[in-house]
């Protein structure tokens, strides 16, 4: 620490690399998580327009029937899941650094846990479906994880960190274990590990998309990560950095080691196809529904990397408007995503409605789950992206209005929203 006089008064220089995250400041953000948020939240919604506008009615995954843009527009928002979940958890250690204690984050994790998973069997899915049928996303995903926390956080960090980084090695372990061995308990296996269709006397009863034991313990790593984030932006900084080449060198030793069918961690072996950018998506595709050991360690990997960019570029006042744009949706990321997604699917009800085509097929599970659409429906991928930029645009002054409402008032029900 510096200092230099001027005149009779001593003006303390704190160097930036020296500042470390105060212990007690109520309601002093981190801009570099808000910052991450706010990319990833941006990222979502592009792939939410894909979704509902895409023309190309393939899985973009899949390197035998997709092109390398579309494939790259998918995989970057695999970011988004595994980047909420964790945030989220290094929010819950963060709040614990600025003074609340572990019963008041304990109450406050059980109950913003149990309404967001009220809202995802509501709000959300209407959203969704324009009708009712449970649909168990990633709000879902958080929300159970948020209640599992509530116990789990009592322990020391390093701890629930270690859950996680069990739950994430060792849960592919499961893959060959059958709903059907669980008999009647098939459904509450589905829930916890693996992606499928919930059934009651052979009628479809919901969809489990996002299984919660492995999102769990995404949760619990980020958890952990916010001991990093709490640090100086030297600290946290090198560690991001550091980490974030760690694990995407060893996806990098999987990925080669899974080729033709050996390795553990993925379902995807890839393979040398007909062309290098074939090839290069079949590396790189992993399996996200449940997320794979070797989905979590790629995204982490990169997310890592964005967020000491992030981090560097907020220590360094580095482009300040966009800086504050991004922000904006970073801080108000649950009011964000069901404006976005009651607008992107509104959107293309209109337009099928405007073009005499049968809307009806945009809506109901069929419409999402099953891939139903009208016939020469959607766009090339030009213009689904300039529908996203069109939509992220029209919500930045209702998100830039409700980010200040949140920072002006401290009503107990916003945290909430």
């Amino acid at each position: 620490m510096a200092t230099k006089s001027i005149g009779d008064t001593r003006v303390q220089e704190i160097a930036a690399e020296d500042y470390p995250l105060p212990i007690n400041p109520r309601g002093r953000r981190l801009e570099s998580i808000d910052l991450l948020r706010g990319l990833l939240m941006l990222l979502m919604a592009l792939d939410h327009v894909r979704d509902f506008f895409s023309s190309a009615h393939v899985n973009p995954t899949d390197p035998m029937q997709s092109w390398p843009a579309l494939f790259a527009t998918r995989w970057v928002t695999h970011l988004c899941a595994p980047g909420f979940v964790a945030l989220a958890g290094a929010s819950v250690y963060l709040q614990k650094q600025r003074g609340k204690s572990s019963r008041e984050v304990s109450s406050l994790l059980l109950t913003r846990g149990l309404w967001l998973i009220f809202l995802e069997l509501t709000v959300v899915d209407f959203g969704w479906f324009f009708g009712v049928f449970p649909f168990l996303q990633v709000i879902w995903a958080i929300g159970v994880s948020m209640v599992l926390l509530s116990v789990l956080q009592r322990l020391p960090a390093s701890v629930v960190g270690s859950v996680g980084a069990v739950i994430l090695l060792l849960h592919n372990l499961l893959d060959p274990v059958q709903a059907s061995t669980f008999g009647r308990a098939a459904d509450l296996w589905d829930i916890l590990h693996v992606t499928a269709m919930l059934m009651y006397h052979g009628h479809p009863i919901a969809f489990a998309f996002y299984p919660v034991l492995p999102w769990f313990g995404v949760m619990c790593v980020g958890y952990a990560f916010g001991q990093i984030a709490a640090g100086t932006p030297r600290v946290r900084q090198r560690a991001a950095v550091l980490w974030g080449i760690s694990f995407l060198a060893v996806f990098s030793v999987l990925r080669f080691l899974g080729r033709h069918g050996g390795g553990y961690g993925d379902s995807y072996h890839w393979q040398r196809l007909a062309s290098p950018a074939q090839t290069a998506m079949s590396f790189l595709q992993v399996e996200k529904y449940p997320p794979s050991l070797h989905y979590a360690l790629g995204t982490f990997g990169v997310l890592l990397l964005l967020y000491g960019a992030f981090d560097k570029a907020a220590a360094g006042n580095w482009m300040p408007p966009l800086r504050r744009f991004i922000e904006v949706y970073g801080r108000v990321p649950f009011f964000y995503y069901v404006l976005h997604l009651y607008l992107i699917h509104g959107l293309a009800v209109l337009l099928a409605a405007a073009q005499q085509q049968d809307w009806h097929l945009l809506t109901g599970p069929g419409g999402l789950l099953g891939g139903t659409r009208p016939v020469g429906w959607g766009f090339p991928l030009p213009g689904v992206y300039a529908l996203w930029l069109g939509v992220i645009l029209v919500l930045y002054l209702p998100c830039l209005w409700f980010s200040r409402v949140k920072a002006r008032r401290h009503d107990w029900w916003l945290s909430y929203l």
